[in-house]
C-alpha cells in the first residue's frame, strides 16, 4: 500500500541488529511502538517475539489485527464475502461519492465517481461482519484496494488535477496475504499507553521499537482517507483537499521540533525496555549529533537509502543531498 516510511524493505537488516543481543525470541515481548502499515510488527511475529503493536491512527492497528492470526475458518468466510463483494458493479452515494470523486462537491479527484460508490457500498457491506477479526481482514483488504486505485501522488494530503492511470481502474479486493502468529494491538499515543495502568498489569516489554514520523509532516493529512474508511463515522472535511479533524486524534510530538527530543526522552524514561531501537534518518527533525549528546551510550548503525520520489517529473526540483537511514540502538541499565 502507499505508505512513506515502511520498512517493509529495510526489516532484514533492521532485525539483523536487534537478534545478535536475542537468544530466545519466544520469550521477549517486543513492543512496536508506531507501527505505521505493520511491516516491522509483521516480522517480528515471523521472527518469534511475543509482539505488541500500537500507532495513534487507527486504520494501523486495524492492519495488524486484521492481516494477523485468522483461522482458517475465518479466512475462507472473508474470501466468500470478498467475492461476493467483487461481483457488486454499481455502488450507492455515499460519504466517499459526496466527498472525494470528480462529482463531488467541491470536486475532489481522489477517486473516480464509480470508485467512489462502489467504495461506500463494499464499506457499508463490510459492518455487517459481526467477527471482529473477518472484519479487520476485510478493512485491510479494502484500504490496500483503496491504495491502488487513489488517484495521489503517494500521500493522501492533496490529490491530482487529472485522473492517472491506476486511478482509472476498478476498486476490487483480492485475498490480502495473512500471517500466522498471534498479536496485542492497541491504538494509542504511546507514551500515554506506556503510562497506563492497566496495560502495565499485562505487559512489560523487553525490546521496545520506534519508528517515529522524521519530519513536521503529521500523518493525519497524510492518510486521512485510510483512516476515514476504518473508522467509517462520516467527518466534517475541511478545505480543498477534504481533511478530517486529525489534530484531535493523532497529533504527534514527533513532528514539532521544541517536542520531539523530550517526547522521545519521555518515552524511553517509561518504557520497561532495557533495548530501545529507532529508526530515523539523516533529513530528520532531530540530528545525529542531538542523539549523540543526549544518549551517550547509542550505537548508530547506519546505511544508503533511496530517496522517496512522489512523481518522475522532469521539471521538478528534488533534494540531491544523501540520504541515510539511521537505527540508533540504546541500552538501558
Amino acid at each position: 500500500m502507499d505508505y512513506i516510511g515502511s520498512k517493509l524493505k529495510l526489516n532484514n537488516w533492521i532485525f539483523e541488529i536487534i537478534n545478535k543481543h536475542i537468544d530466545h525470541p519466544e520469550k521477549m515481548f517486543f513492543l512496536d511502538a508506531c507501527s505505521g502499515s505493520g511491516s516491522v510488527s509483521k516480522y517480528a511475529i515471523k521472527a518469534g517475539y511475543q509482539v505488541i503493536s500500537n500507532d495513534s491512527m487507527k486504520f494501523s492497528s486495524t492492519i495488524i489485527n486484521g492481516s494477523v492470526g485468522l483461522t482458517k475458518t475465518q479466512y475462507n468466510t472473508a474470501l466468500e464475502k470478498i467475492n461476493k463483494f467483487n461481483s457488486i458493479n454499481q455502488g450507492i452515494d455515499g460519504y466517499f461519492y459526496t466527498n472525494f470523486c470528480d462529482e463531488s462537491s467541491p470536486p475532489r479527484f481522489y477517486f473516480t465517481a464509480k470508485n467512489a460508490r462502489l467504495i461506500d457500498l463494499i464499506r457499508k457491506e463490510i459492518d455487517f461482519t459481526n467477527d471482529l477479526k473477518i472484519r479487520d481482514y476485510l478493512l485491510y483488504c479494502g484500504l490496500e484496494a483503496i491504495s491502488r486505485v487513489s488517484n495521489t501522488a503517494g500521500v493522501q494530503a492533496a490529490f491530482l488535477k487529472k485522473y492517472k492511470d491506476r486511478a482509472k481502474n476498478t476498486f476490487k479486493l483480492v485475498n490480502e496475504n495473512i500471517t500466522e502468529g498471534s498479536v496485542s494491538v492497541f491504538n494509542r499515543d504511546i507514551l500515554s499507553l506506556l503510562k497506563d495502568k492497566e496495560f502495565r498489569t499485562k505487559y512489560q516489554e523487553d525490546i521496545l521499537y520506534i519508528d517515529p514520523p522524521y519530519n513536521q509532516r503529521q500523518y493525519g493529512p497524510n492518510y486521512h482517507l485510510y483512516e476515514t474508511f476504518v473508522r467509517n463515522d462520516n467527518p466534517q472535511t475541511k478545505g480543498l483537499t477534504g481533511l478530517r479533524n486529525w489534530k484531535n486524534e493523532s497529533y504527534s510530538n514527533f513532528c514539532v521540533k521544541k517536542n520531539c527530543l523530550q517526547f522521545l526522552k519521555s518515552i524511553i524514561d517509561n518504557s520497561t525496555a532495557k533495548l530501545i531501537f529507532i529508526s530515523y534518518n539523516s533529513d530528520g527533525i532531530l540530528h545525529e549529533k542531538e542523539i549523540k549528546t543526549n544518549f551517550p551510550t547509542v550505537k548508530i548503525h547506519e546505511r544508503d537509502q533511496r530517496r522517496f520520489k512522489s512523481d518522475t517529473s522532469e521539471t521538478r526540483t528534488y533534494n540531491d543531498k544523501k540520504l541515510i537511514e539511521y537505527l540508533f540502538e540504546i541500552q538501558k541499565k
